[in-house]
């Protein structure tokens, strides 16, 4: 009786410092959710909707990847003059892809990225002389900067490519956050602020305070929630989206967009099968950047909105160029991020009451992948060459074997005709004939003249058989020649 006693005393003595453990853990995860609910949401006229703010020329530069140094820098001319990104108050004079020379007579093209980036945050007027010797006079004016970095994008697989349908199949993994000093503040000033954290947001916080970070977008066609984990998740997911992160006194609201996903691409089939294709994955911000200061009527001003990838995202892409691809009949050849403005025209906006023109920034992700040919080669061009070399031989035959010429050709023409059946499943149904079309279109036209030439033949079996062997003669050589040259000129064109 008294051990029994002592292993139900000590069953439960376990019990109680499980749940002493545990329940105190539980309860600090939920009001640590609940105070910064209620902290971010209490202040909320402190909230800023974009990351800085700013008074200079509104000039900013594009940016490249340095495979040999491992780094993202400004993209520069051959001569080291910086190439502009976008320009936020002078879109007429200056554009993406102007190259400015100076700034106030200083020479852009012996300063590094640092010293660009820290003379245009002046605020002062600039005096800039572009590549093409014009002058542009720009003041600084003050407007709203918001920059969401995309830290990775981690592609996992390409799944499947339908060239015949323009879809291709993905799986990424991918990571973005957002500077929030403002955020910060309001953290600190609650009392609340961890130097090293990591934790998702609550739910109600994010219903009921706006994020920047929640609005660019991904260009997918079709958005399948049982294999894709993104702020779009209609159903709530069990794996946290967005997430506030501390780091060396920085805070960040992070955003994750990972799974499957489906996009919609214009594929260029002119020299199947020896083509490259590029992959295209836009990354829309779905904010439009201006400099009109009339904007204030909707509580912005003049704002400027990025999306910009970080080392980590370039790395990713290289890793998975390098690695083993499972897709047999394509090969990664390149991978590259690029940006670029989109245009938005007679755009009406129903604040000002009027139609204005604006800039919309998309992140574009590249990835070039090219056919392997092998089996084009082996089993439609040899073939074919074969066919039509033996529908060619006929011409060898004597010009008196009229039944014997035909037969031999219309047989090789039969045999030909099947081969347009092999690949038809490869490539859509185009307004233009593929290298590929050609050569068989061309194979068509040197088999029929075999044929062409047998009937015409007949003509002189009794009448003048010394001039057809003459003529059958000169059409053997010379088409070789003419066919050989018409097929080089399909494969590699100038």
């Amino acid at each position: 009786m008294f051990l029994k006693k002592n292993f139900i005393s000590l069953i439960s003595l376990t019990i109680a410092i499980i749940i002493t453990f545990l329940y105190p853990l539980k309860t600090q995860a939920e009001i640590s959710c609940i105070d910064w609910d209620d902290a971010i949401t209490k202040n909320w006229k402190l909230h800023k909707n974009y990351q800085f703010k700013r008074n200079d020329v509104g000039i900013f530069y594009d940016f490249e990847w340095d495979d040999k140094e491992k780094i993202i820098k400004i993209k520069r001319n051959k001569d080291n003059y910086p190439v502009v990104r976008f320009s936020l108050f002078n879109k007429v004079d200056i554009n993406q892809g102007t190259i400015i020379k100076s700034y106030n007579s200083i020479d852009l093209s012996k300063k590094n990225d640092v010293e660009i980036e820290k003379i245009h945050k002046k605020n002062e007027t600039a005096l800039l002389k572009i590549l093409d010797g014009k002058t542009v006079n720009i003041g600084s004016k003050p407007y709203k900067l918001n920059n969401i970095i995309m830290d990775t994008f981690g592609l996992r697989t390409i799944q499947s490519i339908q060239p015949t349908k323009g879809i291709v199949e993905i799986s990424f993994k991918s990571r973005f956050s957002n500077e929030r000093p403002d955020l910060k503040k309001v953290l600190m000033m609650e009392n609340i602020f961890d130097e090293n954290d990591y934790s998702p947001l609550c739910g109600n916080t994010i219903d009921s305070n706006y994020f920047p970070i929640t609005d660019f977008d991904f260009n997918e066609y079709r958005y399948d929630e049982d294999l894709r984990l993104g702020i779009n998740n209609k159903t709530k997911t069990i794996q946290p989206v967005m997430a506030l992160s501390t780091d060396s006194g920085i805070l960040r609201i992070t955003r994750q967009e990972s799974g499957v996903s489906y996009y919609r691409q214009d594929f260029e089939f002119a020299k199947f099968p020896f083509d490259k294709q590029k992959i295209i994955i836009n990354i829309f911000s779905n904010k439009r950047s201006t400099g009109n200061p009339d904007l204030e009527i909707n509580q912005d001003g003049a704002v400027a909105t990025f999306v910009t990838p970080g080392i980590e995202a370039f790395l990713n892409l290289e890793r998975f160029k390098n690695d083993t691809n499972y897709l047999k009949e394509w090969k990664v050849t390149k991978t590259n991020i690029k940006s670029f403005e989109k245009i938005i025209e007679n755009f009406h906006d129903i604040y000002l009451g009027k139609t204005i023109t604006d800039n919309e920034n998309i992140l574009q992700i590249e990835i070039e992948i090219k056919r392997n040919y092998e089996q084009y080669i082996y089993k439609i061009i040899i073939p074919v060459f074969l066919i039509l070399s033996l529908a060619w031989f006929v011409l060898w035959i004597p010009t008196k074997e009229f039944e014997t010429r035909l037969t031999t050709s219309m047989v090789a023409l039969l045999s030909l005709i099947a081969y347009n059946f092999v690949f038809a499943d490869d490539v859509p149904k185009l307004n233009y004939l593929t290298a590929l079309d050609e050569y068989i279109l061309l194979s068509y036209i040197f088999c029929c003249i075999p044929t062409f030439m047998s009937i015409w033949f007949s003509r002189f079996i009794s009448t003048n058989q010394k001039k057809a062997t003459l003529i059958n003669r000169k059409i053997r050589i010379w088409g070789i020649v003419f066919y050989t040259t018409a097929s080089l000129w399909i494969f590699f064109p100038k």
